[in-house]
């Protein structure tokens, strides 16, 4: 399977992924075209800006800018609908072990790559509570490859690290967003030993000192 190919799960299926410039200099119309043209714009023009509740300095997302511009994010639209949970699962399932296999030869650097899927048929809180449900399914399996997974949705309440007033998954398409495991998701990782266990073994004495320092953290606060 490369990164060209269409991913069939019937009787849904997600499209070729794209980068930010193929979506935006494509011909195509339609209901999917529109998910992503919104998604690549949420990527490259709002998460590249700076927000005065993100609680620190900088972008929303200190990867998105380059992440874009070098083609490293790159975008595909998912057909299923309502009802087909669990094949969006066994998509992404696949998502995953592709965008790994893409990585390795793609000579982009990994803080840098990510893969966003939208999902065009849905809409409403009860699909994005559905991709939710699936987000944490899939959890265990892309933390312990070393990666991510998050989803994004009209009026997702999830806080942001520094500022938990902040809603940086705010996002105006239902979607999955894939990207490599960094050193800063360690509050990501507090709430289950299997994570814990995966942080550790991907960022190794870095991953463990950042989690006890986390910790700490933690405590001092809490008095």
């Amino acid at each position: 399977m490369t990164i060209q190919s269409r991913i069939p799960v019937k009787p849904a299926a997600i499209s070729p992924f794209r980068t930010v410039r193929e979506i935006v200099e494509s011909d195509d119309q339609g209901k999917a075209h529109d998910a992503l043209s919104k998604m690549a714009c949420f990527v490259s023009r709002h998460l590249t800006s700076k927000h005065p509740d993100l609680g620190r300095p900088g972008p929303i997302c200190p990867f998105a800018r380059q992440g874009s511009a070098s083609g490293g994010i790159r975008f595909a639209d998912c057909s299923a609908g309502r009802g087909e949970e669990a094949q969006i699962g066994e998509i992404m399932a696949r998502v995953r072990s592709d965008f790994l296999a893409w990585g390795e030869g793609s000579g982009i650097p990994h803080v840098l790559r990510a893969y966003v899927v939208t999902f065009s048929a849905l809409e409403g809180a009860e699909d994005a509570a559905m991709i939710e449900r699936v987000q944490k399914q899939l959890k265990p399996d892309y933390v312990e490859s070393g990666l991510m997974i998050g989803q994004f949705f009209p009026g997702c309440e999830e806080g942001g690290i520094r500022n938990p007033a902040f809603r940086p998954l705010n996002a105006p398409v239902i979607s999955l967003a894939v990207r490599y495991m960094t050193l800063p998701d360690a509050p990501f990782m507090l709430g289950d030993p299997r994570f814990r266990a995966a942080f550790i073994a991907h960022h190794g004495p870095d991953g463990e000192r950042e989690l006890a320092q986390l910790q700490n953290s933690r405590r001092e606060e809490a008095g």
